[in-house]
């Protein structure tokens, strides 16, 4: 009797729903158990689509008129090599 009871308290709850939002074309949020509306990106940023993306880039990458960025130096040609590290000379013991 409490296993029917529970399998009905998880269709009602979990089950139906969620059959109920992805019929509506929502999408079911299972962590909060709500329906969620999708909403297409141009509803956000109120940007028409086809509009061309922003800063001059094309939808591959930035264009040729934008700046390269120039390759990082090697460590031989960024630097002279340093000279190791010299041992401090010990100090003379003092005879008494």
């Amino acid at each position: 009797m409490l296993s029917s009871a529970s399998v009905l308290v998880y269709h009602a709850t979990w089950v139906w729903p969620k059959d109920r939002c992805e019929k509506s074309g929502g999408a079911w949020a299972g962590k909060w158990m709500k329906c969620a509306t999708v909403y297409p990106i141009e509803t956000w940023t109120r940007r028409p689509r086809g509009t061309p993306p922003l800063n001059g880039q094309s939808a591959d990458g930035p264009t040729a008129d934008a700046p390269a960025k120039a390759a990082p130096a090697e460590a031989d040609e960024a630097a002279p090599a340093a000279a190791p590290p010299t041992a401090a000379a010990p100090a003379a013991s003092e005879k008494k």
